[in-house]
């Protein structure tokens, strides 16, 4: 054998296992992309439910959040009133404290001027 028929058998030889790596990646190339294709038919599938629950789960809090917001405003209110309230009271009291006090102040000072005088 000479040296020209040795290199055409190496040559060969890595012709035919560049093929054979060849074969095996456009094998795995076409099963990626038939699992690609099953995994996008299964969101086609499973996605717009979800995207719908994921709508109507929104909408719900949001009218619970209105809710809560109403609630909110009447205890605000309700607040407003007990205050304005309070400060009503609390002027009915003090008035006829204030007239007492002013009563017996005067008392006070006719009864000064009447013992010295």
């Amino acid at each position: 054998m000479d040296v020209q028929s040795v290199l055409l058998i190496a040559l060969y030889t890595a012709l035919i296992a560049l093929a054979f790596f060849a074969i095996w990646g456009v094998r795995e190339v076409v099963s990626t992309a038939r699992s690609v294709r099953r995994l996008s038919d299964e969101l086609s599938v499973t996605l717009p439910p979800l995207i719908e629950h994921a709508g109507a789960t929104l909408t719900s809090i949001d009218s619970e959040l209105a809710r809560v917001n109403g609630v909110v405003s009447q205890i605000e209110e309700v607040s407003d009133r007990v205050s304005s309230t309070t400060r009503a009271a609390q002027g009915m009291v003090e008035a006829p404290l204030a007239a007492v006090s002013g009563l017996a102040d005067g008392a006070r000072r006719f009864l000064n001027v009447l013992f010295r005088g």
